[in-house]
């Protein structure tokens, strides 16, 4: 799946976008022309209408975009967006997805596409408003990060008042735009990315630690290391890689693979996590995860996500006791199964 953004009316399909519309626009046919009886005719009309509005209303607005996910020829959701007088601040309106499509997640991973893209540009918040009466829409923004901030929506476009809507606002705090001091994440420990020199010190640590290897093969080896300090989730660079080791002198004491941003933007990936054998049971493990915690909150981040192999009771007790619950999903790599789990720190 791919996000598609269009600044202009140039190079939007726009038959394409109306097969997304298409339930809506019909729905629109009595509101806007209440004198047609034919719904084929009519269904033209409101796209012709709509055509009109896109090219001589939205787009001559500097800074409006449409965006479009796209899987392969098909288009499946769409949103456009009006930028606001408050820095970074956004309208999003026309959030639907195509008749045929429903309920098959596009929706979600759209909305989560447009604020990682949103994300890389630096802090944003989206307003929306929707109707009172519209559980699954409200149930669906809710869950989508976005929370309620008026009773009676105002559109921030026109100004007026619907009391019949709830406003809506999305807020990320916007740690893109200065990146992450590792230096910053550990007032006990010395902390920075690992190089590929370390790789010697980070075999060490992870031959200490056999029982882990055990439901999560293969053994530690150089090679598949140098891979882990290389392996990226969807839709992210190296830049966005922060594989940390935490020193203690000369000594490699712990290990962390973060991935800002993701699946959201809110939410911080650890991807792998390992104490040194000889410095657990004394609770720096605890520690340090409090203090990781505190830092990520302190730049932004509502939330951190991580995964641990089902069957693994060292790992599932750890991480529970350290405020760490199921999501409720899992994934199968072939040799073991993830069970992922989250912490809020907000």
């Amino acid at each position: 799946m791919k996000l598609l953004r269009f600044d202009g009316p140039e190079g939007l399909d726009f038959q394409k976008l109306m097969e997304v519309y298409r339930e809506s626009n019909l729905e629109n046919i009595p509101y806007f022309f209440p004198e047609e009886t034919d719904q084929e005719q009519g269904l033209r009309r409101v796209e012709a209408g709509f055509r009109d509005y896109l090219k001589n209303g939205f787009f001559t607005e500097a800074g409006s975009r449409y965006y479009v996910l796209a899987e392969g020829e098909s288009w499946c959701s769409a949103i456009r967006l009006s930028p606001l007088a408050e820095p970074g601040a956004w309208y999003a309106e026309a959030l639907e997805t195509a008749p045929g499509l429903r309920r098959r997640g596009y929706a979600k991973k759209l909305m989560e596409l447009l604020c990682c893209a949103l994300a890389e540009e630096g802090p944003f918040t989206l307003y929306d408003s929707v109707g009172k009466s519209n559980g699954p829409s409200l149930a669906f923004h809710e869950a989508a990060g976005f929370t309620a901030w008026q009773e009676a929506a105002v559109d921030p476009l026109s100004g007026e008042t619907n009391e019949r809507a709830r406003g809506l606002r999305y807020s990320f705090g916007g740690w893109s735009s200065r990146g992450i001091d590792p230096a910053g994440l550990s007032a006990r420990f010395r902390v920075r990315r690992l190089e590929r020199q370390d790789i010697p010190a980070l075999l060490g640590l992870c031959r200490g630690n056999p029982q882990y290897y055990r439901y999560c093969p293969p053994e530690p080896s150089e090679e598949g290391l140098l891979e882990d300090m290389a392996a990226l989730p969807p839709r992210k660079s190296l830049e966005d890689k922060y594989y940390l080791g935490f020193w203690e002198g000369e000594r490699l004491a712990a290990v962390l693979d973060l991935i800002p941003g993701f699946p959201k933007p809110e939410i911080a990936f650890w991807g792998f996590f390992m104490v040194d054998a000889a410095l657990q049971g004394q609770g720096i493990g605890t520690a340090l995860v409090t203090e990781l915690c505190a830092a990520l909150e302190e730049l932004g981040f509502r939330a951190v996500r991580l995964g641990w192999v089902k069957g693994n009771p060292q790992a599932e007790h750890f991480w529970k006791k350290n405020g760490f619950t199921e999501t409720g999903v899992c994934y199968s790599t072939g040799a073991y199964t993830v069970v992922v789990a989250q912490r809020e720190l907000t």
